[in-house]
């Protein structure tokens, strides 16, 4: 059900079944299969995303050629949002594009899209939604400064072992994760390069904490990869 999607998003997950249930009028859903863009950053912004289900890659590419990750968006996770609230007037203006490029990652990745124009009438009308929606943003903003001190603080080593922990905390089998990005985009999102992802990975196997096969990491040592990465 289109509501029970919404409202598992972290922005709409303090919204009662009524206002969830009228922002799903406003809203369209679309799929995309593996390598299919979703928008690029030369086109008008239409409104934000959710990611429902495979994975979304937002990137920009540098002016030599250079892709660089932005952000990998799981299911039930936004992406373009912070042009509707930043550039709140500015987003009906002809001239106003997309920040940065989508594309998804897996087949059959489907998303929502929330129609910027739409979506701000709505606010305009229910100042509840936006005070609970400020909540979520709170909570989305906490993750993401997570994820800058792992980039800043961190040498690369314990930025894979731990992500290695939270996919493993998502996985259903206790001691191993599959990888649903390519290692080229995982050394993108972790701010490194393939070639020093596939080193730590070694080294971290021959210090007989996980082992590699493939696609599939299997944690052999959960303690000393926690002690690890603090």
């Amino acid at each position: 059900m289109l509501s029970d999607n919404l409202k598992k998003v972290y922005i709409f997950s303090g919204l009662d079944e009524n206002e969830l249930e009228t922002l799903s009028k406003i809203v369209k859903q679309k799929t995309f299969n593996k390598g299919d863009i979703i928008f690029f950053d030369t086109e008008p912004y239409l409104g934000f995303y959710i990611t429902v289900t495979g994975l979304v890659k937002i990137y920009k590419i540098s002016k030599d050629g250079k892709e660089h990750i932005l952000h990998l968006i799981s299911p039930f996770n936004t992406f373009a949002e912070v042009p509707l609230f930043e550039n709140f007037n500015e987003i009906f203006e002809d001239s106003f594009r997309y920040p940065a490029n989508a594309m998804a990652l897996e087949d059959e990745t489907r998303v929502i899209l929330i129609p910027g124009r739409q979506f701000r009438e709505l606010l305009e009308k229910d100042t509840k939604i936006c005070i609970k929606m400020v909540s979520g943003f709170a909570k989305r903003l906490r993750h993401m400064n997570h994820h800058i001190e792992e980039l800043t603080l961190k040498d690369v080593t314990r930025r894979v072992a731990g992500y290695i922990l939270k996919e493993q905390v998502n996985a259903k089998e206790s001691d191993s994760i599959s990888l649903n990005i390519s290692k080229n985009d995982l050394a993108a999102y972790l701010g490194t390069i393939p070639e020093t992802l596939s080193r730590t990975l070694k080294k971290l196997q021959d210090e007989e904490m996980i082992t590699v096969d493939g696609k599939v990491i299997r944690i052999c040592d959960m303690d000393k990869l926690k002690d690890f990465v603090v």
